[in-house]
């Protein structure tokens, strides 16, 4: 019998709590709430998507509640049969796991080893700690030894530090940001730094490993407003509306094939007065059918009032003709990566505030 699409019972949300998450529901409005409106996929399917559960991950799964003490019973592992299985066991089946597996540790690792799980789970190797300088303050960077965000750390944290103090020098009081692709959260780090009044600034990656330290690093360094999201940004309308901003000062867009969407966003963001920073990856854009690179920065050149590049001591530089054009993409070429960023904004004022960093 397929479990997929059978109505959920608090029995079934608590135990896939304990064993994901390690934990009971927060309270037992929350048990409701998925008993009425939830399914056995969307539970899954939200538990592991949460940066809970990506540092749970890195953390090593650790057990939290007296709930691990006690014996397996018959609706434990009923439970952990259909959330590794997607189908209700019968009795024979649920009486062979709790001979195999008389503990309740023991159980809830045969769970996250299982073929539905196992493979959505991050894998982190090496994790490691260093500082970062950013705007007069030392923050603490955690990541895997050998991804390059963490090895190439500050990369350009400082100069969205610069940035953004320079955009708003009044720290960014009340300023709400969100971000996109934001990796282990070194960026986010140089937002945060650059606009310490921030109001809110979110941070959504989609890959489980790079979220669980995107999630510590904001732990970590204090950030009570700032929020991880272990999804893609998506629609900026819709994840407005999800979250339910009132506002948005400032976009960093830094998932693939957003250079090619930003001519479309150019009227939302001048009506709403955002600032947006997108990624623009050679490689990704001569390996797709359309317009070439130099076409892409062209539309974004001609639909926004200015676009600005940054060089590799992170000094501005405003694409105010088609020399200025063919120079940032000589630099874009230049680097290692093929990979650069831009600043679409609708004035230049704070060019005579902006330091390099």
């Amino acid at each position: 019998m397929s479990a997929a699409t059978m109505p959920l019972t608090p029995t079934l949300v608590r135990w896939a709590y304990r064993f994901l998450l390690g934990r009971d529901p927060e309270s037992e409005a929350v048990v409701e709430n998925w008993c009425s409106a939830g399914s056995l996929t969307g539970l899954r399917d939200g538990i592991l998507t949460s940066p809970e559960m990506a540092a749970a991950a890195m953390a090593g799964f650790p057990d939290r509640g007296g709930w691990v003490d006690s014996l397996v019973t018959d609706p434990a592992a009923a439970a952990c049969l259909i959330l590794a299985q997607d189908h209700v066991p019968d009795a024979a089946t649920i009486e062979a796991l709790r001979l195999r597996h008389p503990s309740l540790r023991s159980l809830r690792r045969f769970l996250l080893d299982s073929p539905m799980i196992a493979p959505r789970l991050p894998r982190p190797e090496g994790p490691r700690s260093r500082a970062i300088p950013l705007a007069g303050r030392e923050w603490q960077l955690k990541g895997d030894s050998r991804e390059p965000e963490f090895i190439g750390a500050p990369g350009i944290a400082p100069r969205l530090a610069a940035l953004l103090a320079a955009l708003w020098p009044d720290g960014g009081a009340g300023r709400v940001i969100a971000e996109g692709g934001a990796g282990i959260g070194l960026s986010t780090l140089g937002l945060a730094a650059g606009a310490p009044g921030h109001a809110m600034l979110l941070a959504h990656e989609n890959s489980l490993r790079k979220a669980a330290a995107l999630a510590e690093n904001i732990a970590d360094n204090g950030l009570q407003r700032c929020a991880a999201r272990a999804v893609p940004l998506g629609s900026v309308a819709a994840m407005m509306a999800r979250e339910a901003l009132p506002r948005l000062d400032l976009l960093r867009l830094n998932e693939a094939g957003r250079m090619r969407q930003a001519p479309d966003l150019a009227g939302w963001l001048e009506e709403h007065g955002t600032v947006a920073l997108v990624r623009f990856d050679l490689v990704e854009l001569l390996g797709e059918a359309g317009p070439g690179p130099r076409d892409v920065l062209a539309a974004c050149q001609d639909a926004f009032p200015h676009i600005v590049a940054f060089d590799a001591r992170h000094a501005p530089h405003p694409l105010l003709d088609a020399v200025a054009l063919n120079a940032a993409l000589h630099r874009s070429l230049m680097r290692p990566d093929r990979c650069d960023e831009f600043l679409l904004c609708h004035d230049l004022d704070w060019l005579e505030r902006y330091t390099a960093p």
